[in-house]
């Protein structure tokens, strides 16, 4: 389907479409189990609506549209918002698209959710927060003032611009996401970055060693942490972070976890293994 949309007789402005940016920040906010984001996203979706359908009938059967189930990343719901607009734009015209937003939702939350878990969740906030933790670390208040202003001057524009082109794209986005193959090079390119960051982390932050000495007749004592760092530097917190992965790789539980390692410290420094 071709979507023109300045043939609709009711073209959303850019006021209107600030307004559902402004009000998808707040997605998050009425999160439930039965249908997720969907009073979020329909909320969001006011403003557009508002100008689209005057009659109350007509606004109450797209309120109750955008109340079926929706969930997805809250920083890639924002393309998803711009299309909805489009084609309530259309609908709104006289032609029915009702099936069309609720397939085009269904159709984008999922593979969206992919992208914002890596691109957002997993890489580019974590790697704030690093930076932002090294700074704390070194006693300066700039850290989370660092985390504050950079996360925000990433993800801020980011839904505008998602508004507006999901708005500009309409269902040309599937096209769009289909022939770039986009979603393989995103979830590849922040896998990379991940790991990336989690080897700077590991080598920076996690530290280990052992005071545990050989003897070696009447020779000086062999260090075993002499030995462990001739054969790579840090293999002990590597060890530990690969340990970790394996075990959520395992579904392992996060409490489990954190309490299996401040068991395994307060033993191995009883005990003498660790320093």
């Amino acid at each position: 389907m071709d979507i023109n949309r300045t043939d609709t007789g009711k073209k959303i402005g850019k006021k209107e479409l600030i307004s559902v940016w402004w009000r998808s920040l707040f997605i998050q906010s009425s999160i439930n189990y039965e249908r997720f984001q969907s009073m979020s996203f329909a909320y969001a979706m006011i403003p557009a609506l508002r100008k689209l359908y005057p009659e109350k009938e007509d606004m109450a059967k797209a309120l109750q549209r955008h109340m079926r189930m929706f969930n997805t990343n809250p920083y890639m719901a924002n393309p998803i918002l711009g299309v909805s607009v489009a084609l309530e734009e259309i609908n709104a015209s006289g032609e029915d698209m009702d099936e069309a937003i609720n397939g085009m939702k269904v159709a984008l939350m999922g593979p969206f959710a992919g992208i914002g878990d890596s691109l957002f969740d997993g890489t580019i906030r974590n790697i704030l927060q690093a930076i932002g933790a090294g700074f704390a670390i070194k006693g300066s208040i700039f850290g989370p003032i660092f985390f504050l202003l950079a996360w925000n001057g990433i993800q801020l524009p980011f839904r505008y611009w998602g508004t507006l082109y999901g708005y500009k794209a309409g269902l040309g986005i599937l096209k769009d996401i289909k022939g770039s193959d986009i979603l393989n090079k995103v979830t590849k390119g922040a896998g990379v970055i991940g790991f990336t960051v989690l080897g700077v982390l590991v080598a920076s932050w996690i530290s280990m060693s052992t005071p545990i000495a050989v003897s070696m007749g009447n020779a000086e004592p062999l260090m075993l942490q002499d030995v462990l760092d001739s054969i790579l530097p840090g293999l002990m917190p590597l060890a530990l972070t690969m340990l970790v992965v394996w075990l959520f790789s395992k579904n392992a539980k996060v409490n489990y976890i954190i309490a299996g390692i401040f068991v395994f410290a307060f033993a191995a420094v009883y005990i003498g293994f660790l320093g």
